[in-house]
């Protein structure tokens, strides 16, 4: 009997010792979801693994699901980082940009940019030899091959793993409410078409398209319900803001008009103090939706890689609806100035009289006008679906296609569409700067310690 429980002893004490890869933990994680409404430690006893083990799975859900989405290597057992741990992140999230614009990368650029970073941020003595860059390749997950194709192409086999593993997790923990999607657009709020009908005989008189553009963030939950728009500009005191008390959208403002990750995190913060309930905000994982700050309410969770295009609700028709009605209001002013008989200007003059503020409250009815039912079918269109039971995936393009395809009178489809695409490829976020990275690495220390600090805070009230 003695040796029995002696036996049982090891065996349970070799259970808490046991190390498992990152993919281990995902797969127990999922045999979890499928288990009945079970006592943990029955659940325990089912996956054959300590009850300790899996309470601290459970407890770390989160970062072994944001580390599964954000390429870590999912063999690794342990998550060890070299001496220089923070020069070593700052490496990755300077990759990690530089690959967001599809540059070839060399292992004698990594290892240059990687001294160069540790002398920014005060490590002198860092010698990033061939041993230090592969093991650093071997953590990170990075590998070397060869590149085909000029350009990217949409990973359609990563978006529908993700829709089939990771999506059914969400929309169990948050409901269509509070299930929110948020994404950036350029918008050229000057913009003229660049075609017009003439008479046979009558000469063109060519413009130039004025590219004076914003960036806009658009945000909306499964419901249709949408957050106001968050807009930013190159100026922070235009001349049409003299005596504006407040304005219809969050604005924000820098030198290119770009999202940057201080603006991204200001917004996020923001948000999370007005919020009574938990949500979940699904983002593509660039650069500037770094979140490095303590959110109570707001769990943000980055898409793959290269899948945006395939099944990011705001990029399966959202935005494009929001511009097509933008669009829609610029020409129905030109058009009515161009009637008014006191006002000789041509088209292209009214629209360089097109304000800032003007540009500001058009975006804000546009957005408005955009039905909730648009909303729902974009969500759905990206796989985004409450049951089994609702419209499948490959059906709503015909519930979506009429939110944007419908041009205004006297206009062609094509040449609606023309117009509508006269933005798409400008560019929306800042790449970081070495000084942007170091302090960025800097920030997530210091939110590391505050953890640290909040934990051993709590501690201390128990004993």
């Amino acid at each position: 009997m003695l040796l029995k429980i002696t036996l049982s002893i090891i065996v349970e004490a070799s259970k808490k010792h046991k190390d498992l890869s990152l993919q281990e933990k995902q797969r127990i994680l999922e045999r979890y979801d499928k288990l009945p409404r079970v006592s943990q430690r029955s659940a325990a006893v089912h996956l054959k693994i300590s009850q300790p083990l899996l309470c601290k799975i459970l407890k770390n859900r989160s970062d072994i699901e944001t580390s599964a989405l954000t390429n870590e290597n999912t063999d690794r057992k342990r998550a060890r980082s070299g001496k220089e741990s923070q020069v070593e992140s700052a490496l990755k999230i300077w990759f990690s940009n530089v690959r967001e614009k599809n540059a070839s990368i060399n292992g004698p650029l990594m290892r240059q940019k990687a001294e160069e970073l540790a002398k920014t941020m005060g490590t002198e003595k860092l010698s990033a030899t061939d041993g230090w860059f592969n093991r650093w390749k071997k953590r990170e997950n990075v590998v070397y091959k060869r590149m085909h194709g000029a350009e990217k192409s949409a990973d359609f086999l990563a978006a529908d793993e993700w829709i089939k593993r990771e999506w059914p997790k969400i929309i169990a923990e948050y409901s269509p409410e509070d299930t929110y999607n948020a994404n950036e657009t350029g918008l050229y709020f000057r913009a003229m078409p660049e075609h017009t009908y003439l008479f046979k005989n009558e000469s063109s008189k060519g413009f130039k398209s004025s590219k004076e553009r914003v960036t806009v963030l658009c945000c909306a939950n499964m419901r249709g319900e949408k957050r106001d728009l968050l807009v930013i500009g190159k100026s922070k005191n235009r001349r049409c803001f003299k005596g504006v008390r407040s304005l219809p959208v969050d604005y924000y403002s820098n030198a290119n008009a770009w999202m940057t990750r201080v603006i991204f995190n200001h917004w996020l913060v923001k948000w999370d103090l007005e919020l009574k309930r938990k949500i979940v905000l699904l983002v593509d994982s660039c650069t500037a939706h770094t979140n490095n700050s303590l959110l109570k309410n707001i769990k943000v969770i980055f898409l793959p890689a290269n899948t945006t295009s395939l099944i990011q609700p705001c990029d399966q028709g959202i935005i494009r609806a929001f511009k097509a009605h933008y669009r829609r209001e610029i020409r129905a002013g030109i058009i009515a100035e161009l009637d008014d008989i006191q006002d000789q200007s041509d088209a292209s003059a009214i629209a360089k009289r097109i304000s800032l503020l003007d540009a500001l409250h058009l975006v804000a009815i546009s957005w408005k006008r955009i039905s909730e039912k648009a909303i729902e079918s974009c969500f759905r269109k990206g796989g985004f679906s409450k049951t089994k039971a609702e419209t499948p995936a490959s059906k709503e393009s015909d519930l979506t296609s009429g939110i944007f395809d419908q041009a205004p009178d006297g206009m062609s489809k094509e040449e609606f569409e023309n117009w509508l695409d006269i933005d798409n490829n400008a560019e929306v976020v800042a790449t970081m700067t070495v000084s942007e990275i170091s302090q960025a690495v800097a920030d997530d220390k210091s939110k590391l310690a505050k953890k640290v600090n909040l934990i051993v805070k709590v501690k201390k009230k128990k004993f």
